[in-house]
């Protein structure tokens, strides 16, 4: 058969797909690029010597053991039941055990048969999570940290998906952010720019979270200095004293579940305790959150314990209940009783309590004041937890079993976002209001609701704040790739021009002006930027990859195999696609033997990777293993039947197997899909001429 190979560009260069993101060019959003937190932190240990009790106890709370390593003698995991979880959506079968001292993820993939057809596995660098209510864990590879497949959850006691891994399926590849980071453990050597790479981890959150930087203070006392006794100390906060605001605003920062949009010239990291919240950032919820009384998030206190009459009308805030230096377990039973007994006395003939055997204020205190008034449910972000609703009510709503509530965003119209914290913008400057709700949107769109229709809300509202004169750099990336979604790439490259302009050091700004170059077809134009944003965050491997796509684009091979196999020396394990891409750059240059190694090690990180199949595919057409190649056809078109390259190449390939009969169904196929395509009506008439023997 002398019929052509159907080798599609569409099949051979695949845009670069990222670690644990939605879209096919994209990093993951990074609102304003945190840095490591600088000078002025000096960590746990320089409290131990003064505060000995409150360090200890502190560390057995929660938030002291947020992030640790996995000890087989402590670990409350069990690995004889339920540590074999199969996803039948992606049909992939995870693993979680202990080899010596570290606990390992494998996931893999049956045949028919039931022997194993695919399988990797990964160690467990860190565990995320006190154990309270779940368990999860990071890898680590060169520095690149993600989240891996399956969570411990406690009340359960059962292993299961990740968070959101129902939804979408990130594998080992999702990446741990500086928002996320910045919440869940304490300071941590973030890399600017990069998805979440790290020089260095923190184990647990700290002190200083709460307390803002120490060095002053501890080279003051150090020194023998300090405030009086009984006064504040000026070289440290103590959130005892600060005013209501400023104290909720210190649990805020992570207890304040919703859409985040730093304001300009704030990093993750750069909030410090005794400052209001909103002047570091705005938040913003679906309104619906506000109003439904049965629904919330396993970090929301903040937003409903403000919707209590209690917060309302007295001066409460989160360290009334809970002692944030003593975990709750060894609060006593009688704990939180006493705590809404010290607000809720009774005046003379009222009843404090209406349990019926409530007669008296101490037969009303006998009872459970949370198990009456604090819904205990499941919540709406995490499964298989039940949680505390922190809107203290007379009456609660029936509780939801957590394996009940439906967590993914399926509505068909739009949310309406509204802002939780207070604009704390000079003089409520409203057009800087409308860029904070323009990139709020966008990250709305991007991370959890991707509904077109909130993408001329988005361009609209980033105009508008734009033409008044305020200034956003995130802004501008949100207005840019708006407008990119909407295929309106020449006003977004005329956007992301001027926003390189503005910010020429910012690697995530020049990355996506290279990218849509790359989309708009314009490698050459892609090159500059992408090397820029490279030379700015050599850690950004997204960069480093999609700047090889460019120069492979521009026919400079060279240097886009330089660039691919940087960026695979940094990071190996995360980035099936540009295994994909260096293997078809090998391909085109005829080193096949390095072509095969490069598909496999994409097929071995992603088996399902159609383009990486079709290559495979097609480099053994191109050797005449017409039988190997038949054989990653059709694993292509068993992920997707209607793959037309994989059509192509399979009736090509069963024609040279002397296969007509197939090779004809084949093509039949491809020609419904495609009928003004030349070339398959050309392989279809060749393997019908065949099959007649002709």
């Amino acid at each position: 058969m002398s019929v052509r190979f159907f080798c599609a560009h569409s099949c051979l260069i695949l845009l670069v797909v990222s670690g644990g993101c939605g879209g096919g060019e994209a990093p993951v959003r990074q609102p304003e690029m945190a840095q490591a937190v600088g000078a002025g932190y000096v960590g746990d240990e320089a409290c131990a010597d003064c505060h000995e009790d409150l360090y200890f106890s502190y560390h057995r709370t929660g938030m002291g053991r947020s992030v640790s390593r996995f000890d087989p003698a402590t670990a409350p995991e069990r690995f004889d039941v339920n540590s074999v979880v199969y996803n039948p959506t992606f049909d992939f079968y995870y693993e979680a055990f202990v080899r010596g001292d570290t606990l390992f993820q494998r996931e893999f993939r049956k045949h028919a048969s039931g022997a194993v057809a695919y399988e990797q596995e990964y160690p467990a660098a860190w565990v995320i999570g006190s154990g309270n209510n779940t368990r999860s864990y990071l890898m680590n590879v060169n520095g690149h940290v993600t989240e891996m497949p399956l969570t411990w959850y406690v009340e359960r006691q059962k292993w299961d998906l990740s968070p959101a891994y129902e939804q979408k399926n990130f594998r080992f590849d999702r990446p741990i952010g500086a928002e996320c980071m910045t919440c869940h453990n304490g300071p941590s050597g973030y890399s600017d720019f990069t998805q979440g790479h790290y020089e260095d981890v923190a184990l647990g959150i700290t002190c200083e979270r709460c307390h803002g930087p120490g060095a002053a203070h501890v080279e003051a006392r150090l020194a023998g200095l300090g405030a009086e006794a009984g006064e504040a100390d000026p070289n440290i906060v103590n959130p005892a004293r600060l005013a209501r605001d400023l104290q909720l605003s210190v649990c805020q920062q992570c207890h304040l579940t919703g859409t985040e949009v730093l304001k300009p010239g704030e990093r993750i990291d750069t909030f410090v305790p005794g400052a209001a919240l909103a002047a570091h950032r705005a938040v913003f919820v679906p309104e619906e959150q506000l109003d439904d009384p049965a629904s919330f998030g396993i970090a929301s206190h903040a937003l409903r314990l403000a919707q209590s009459k209690c917060f309302e009308q007295s001066e409460m805030t989160c360290t009334t209940c809970h002692d944030p230096h003593r975990p709750v377990a060894e609060l006593g039973d009688d704990h939180f009783n006493a705590v809404c007994q010290s607000c809720h006395q009774p005046a003379d003939g009222e009843v404090v309590c209406s349990r019926d055997p409530a007669h008296s204020v101490e037969e009303a205190m006998t009872g459970n004041c949370v198990n009456c008034h604090l819904q205990q449910s499941g919540t709406s972000d995490i499964p298989h937890v039940t949680f505390t609703d922190h809107w203290i009510r007379r009456r609660l709503p029936p509780p939801k079993r957590p394996d009940d509530i439906e967590r993914a965003l399926s509505s068909p119209t739009p949310f309406t976002l509204v802002r939780v914290t207070e604009d704390s913008s000079p003089g409520g400057d409203e057009a800087l209001g409308d860029l904070e709700e323009a990139v709020a949107y966008f990250t709305f769109y991007e991370e959890r609701h991707r509904l077109p229709a909130y993408l001329p809300k988005i361009v609209a509202q980033a105009r508008r704040g734009l033409g008044q004169g305020a200034e956003h750099r995130a802004a501008r990336l949100a207005l840019g790739r708006a407008l990119a979604e909407q295929d309106s790439l020449d006003a977004a490259l005329d956007v992301l021009a001027e926003a390189a302009a503005r910010y020429p050091e910012d690697a995530e700004v020049l990355y996506w002006q290279g990218a849509l170059h790359l989309r708009a077809g314009q490698a050459l134009e892609a090159v500059a930027p992408l090397e820029r944003a490279v030379a700015v965050q050599p850690r950004f491997v997204e960069a480093r990859l999609k700047l090889g796509e460019a120069y492979q684009q521009a026919g400079r091979a060279a240097e886009a195999e330089a660039a691919y196999r940087a960026a695979l020396s940094d990071d190996p394990a995360h980035h099936a696609a540009g295994w994909n891409n260096l293997g078809f750059l090998y391909l085109q240059s005829q080193r096949f033997d390095e072509a095969s190694a490069a598909f496999e090690r994409a097929l071995a990180l992603d088996p399902d990777l159609l383009t990486a199949l079709a290559n495979a595919g097609t480099l053994r057409l191109v050797q005449q293993d017409f039988a190997g190649a038949a054989a990653f056809f059709e694993r292509a078109l068993a992920v997707d039947p209607t793959y037309v390259p994989a059509l192509g190449n399979l009736a090509v390939a069963y024609g040279q197997l002397g296969r007509y009969d197939e090779g004809l169904k084949a093509a039949e196929r491809l020609l419904r899909l495609t009928p003004d395509d030349a070339r398959a009506r050309t392989v279809y008439q060749e393997l019908l001429r065949l099959s007649k023997g002709e």
